[in-house]
């Protein structure tokens, strides 16, 4: 099976992808992970890229369509693939809906994780990692802060990008390019709106898995 997921930024939509993942034995593809795969595969479109990222241009839309496009079309996706950050607007989906076409393929699932704007302004400010191990914690929604000591020894600290301003311009990016997504998925019926909130993911994992297991 072929599923999308949709969410804002810091929605756990990466969190659910990996469940899935794990769960159904099929491959998330992350466009990121793609994209460095390629730069060190040493291949021309590699070559290409790497000349591209390293002045600070964007990937243009149909060299990312190539790399998604050769990877679906590998034996690692001949039961399925999930699709978490691609596409990020109506062009891209448009554009992956017809490769799909090409290749007889379809997306038959495509997932929202809708959260509360407040809870994700939440999630992504409050958010510390040890920069040692690399958990993370919620200054919000546990008793860790920024500076405390981690049992690895490490000290949680704060990404530079996560606070209250940043995050809410990434919001209001998200609601002008991505949520058009939603209606073109919405018009093909194969939508699911799936509501998080401060319960953690494992409900959100049972209802996704409970829908892909039902049909």
């Amino acid at each position: 099976m072929n599923i999308l997921f949709l969410g804002a930024p810091g929605s756990g939509k990466g969190t659910q992808s990996k469940n899935i993942e794990k769960a159904f034995s099929i491959p998330q593809i992350s466009t990121g992970d793609l994209l460095r795969a390629e730069t060190a595969s040493g291949s021309e479109l590699g070559d290409e890229l790497k000349k591209i990222m390293s002045s600070g241009k964007f990937v243009s839309d149909d060299l990312v369509l190539e790399l998604v496009s050769k990877k679906i079309s590998s034996d690692d996706c001949k039961n399925g693939f999930i699709l978490d950050g691609f596409p990020r607007n109506l062009s891209q989906a448009t554009s992956l809906d017809d490769l799909l076409q090409k290749l007889n393929l379809s997306i038959e699932y495509v997932f929202l994780i809708d959260v509360p704007t407040d809870l994700i302004i939440k999630r992504c400010v409050g958010r510390i990692t040890c920069n040692i191990c690399g958990k993370i914690e919620n200054e919000f929604f546990s008793d860790y802060k920024e500076g405390y000591k981690c049992e690895k020894g490490g000290v949680f600290t704060k990404r530079a990008d996560d606070n209250e301003e940043t995050v809410t311009n990434r919001l209001n990016v998200y609601s002008e390019q991505t949520e058009p997504i939603i209606d073109f998925y919405k018009e093909k019926g194969i939508l699911h709106r799936i509501v998080g909130g401060e319960d953690g993911p494992e409900r959100l994992t049972d209802e996704i898995t409970s829908i892909l297991k039902s049909d």
